[in-house]
């Protein structure tokens, strides 16, 4: 959350790292950061590699073990954009899409369909990130709150930026493309039946009809059947470091 400018923030999520033991980490919001600082960052944590997307607005960015390669930053057409990279044989997308509008948000989501559109074919891809989008696949936790809905119109009938609302209804349509291409939900995979909110933790005034799961680790055909686990972190610490909750996820050899 805004680049943990808080100190017991930012200890927190050190402690939070070090229990992981993740081998890679991809972050969004990484506010505050050069990339040379960023760098730094990340080898206070013990990973050797970090690249970030820029050095001003709300940046995503990536930490690991393994040399990234291949990297491509992507900001024209975004309003905060993604990274592209090669680590350890897979491909990743780190991405933040724009909350304001789900008009753009689509077009940025086409942006990045056509980049993996020229991935080779059978690539180990992961795209991940805050997608700032509900799934179709979570519609039956939404389409019947009503009420979440009229507080969604209500709350865009005074804000001229905001249109999330798509028709009068809930928008599936970012989140569509992903799945129309044939790509994997990893959470919605291992827990079919069931709704977890992502978002918004305790940092944020708690109010139930603003819960959403917008933050998703999607991974490709040959990925699919490697999904170990996937899980949300949820403590008292990541109560507070953050504004999402961090997801893991867990593939097999």
């Amino acid at each position: 959350m805004e680049g943990l400018k808080d100190k017991e923030k930012r200890a927190l999520f050190v402690r939070l790292v070090d229990s992981l033991q993740a081998d890679v980490l991809t972050l969004q919001e990484c506010n505050h950061f050069t990339h040379e600082t960023f760098l730094k960052f990340a080898q206070e944590l013990s990973y050797p590699y970090a690249v970030l997307l820029k050095e001003k607005g709300y940046p995503p960015g990536i930490i690991s073990k393994y040399p990234i390669e291949n990297v491509q930053r992507i900001t024209e057409g975004f309003l905060h954009g993604y990274i592209s990279a090669e680590i350890a044989g897979y491909q990743f997308v780190n991405l933040h899409l724009n909350p304001f509008m789900y008009v753009k948000r689509n077009a940025e989501m086409e942006a990045v369909i056509r980049h993996l559109d020229q991935l080779p074919k059978n690539s180990k891809t992961i795209i991940m990130g805050d997608f700032n989008s509900l799934s179709p696949q979570d519609s039956s936790y939404y389409n019947p709150n009503k009420q979440k809905l009229d507080k969604l119109i209500a709350h865009e009938a005074t804000r001229a930026h905001i249109q999330n609302v798509n028709n009068g209804g809930f928008d599936y349509s970012v989140i569509s493309q992903l799945i129309n291409k044939g790509y994997t939900d990893a959470w919605k995979y291992k827990n079919k039946s069931r709704f977890e909110k992502s978002a918004p933790s305790p940092v944020v005034k708690h109010d139930p009809d603003n819960d959403v799961r917008i933050d998703y680790i999607w991974v490709s055909t040959p990925l699919k059947s490697k999904i170990k686990s996937v899980f949300m972190i949820k403590n008292k610490h990541t109560d507070i470091i953050s504004d999402h909750y961090p997801l893991v996820l867990v593939l097999k050899k």
